[in-house]
C-alpha cells in the first residue's frame, strides 16, 4: 500500500489550515460619533464610577464636537485594565470614530484637532 498520497493530502490540509488561521485580525465595529454618544451609557453600565465618568465625559465632549477632549478621555479609558472585552471593543470603535472626526476637523482648519493629532502622531 502506497502511503505517499495520503501523506501529501494530510500535509496539504495542514498547510491550508495553518495559512487560513494565521491572519486572524480582530475587526473593530464601525461607529459614528452619534452612536458613541448614545451607546456609551449602556456600554459602561455596571462599570466603576471612574470608568462611567470618563465615558460620560467623552460622550459629552463628542456631543460638543470637542474631539481633542473626547480623544483624551477615550485614551484614558483605553488604558484602564478593568474594562470588559465588550467595553474594550466599544472604546476601540469610539477612538476610531473620534479619530475620523478629528481628521475632518484638521482638514477644515481646526487648530485644536491639528495639535491633538500632531501630538498623537509624535507619541505613537
Amino acid at each position: 500500500m502506497n502511503i505517499r498520497p495520503l501523506l501529501v493530502s494530510v500535509a496539504s490540509a495542514l498547510i491550508l489550515a495553518a495559512a487560513s488561521g494565521c491572519s486572524k485580525e480582530e475587526v473593530v465595529p464601525e461607529l459614528t460619533a452619534n452612536e458613541v454618544v448614545s451607546g456609551a451609557p449602556e456600554a459602561f453600565k455596571g462599570a466603576s464610577a471612574e470608568v462611567q465618568k470618563l465615558a460620560a465625559d467623552a460622550a459629552a465632549a463628542i456631543s460638543n464636537q470637542d474631539y481633542p477632549t473626547a480623544w483624551e478621555h477615550l485614551q484614558a479609558l483605553n488604558s484602564n485594565a478593568n474594562l470588559t472585552d465588550a467595553q474594550k471593543e466599544f472604546v476601540a470603535a469610539s477612538i476610531a470614530a473620534v479619530g475620523a472626526e478629528m481628521n475632518k476637523a484638521e482638514e477644515a482648519g481646526n487648530e485644536a484637532a491639528e495639535e491633538a493629532l500632531r501630538f498623537h502622531r509624535a507619541n505613537k
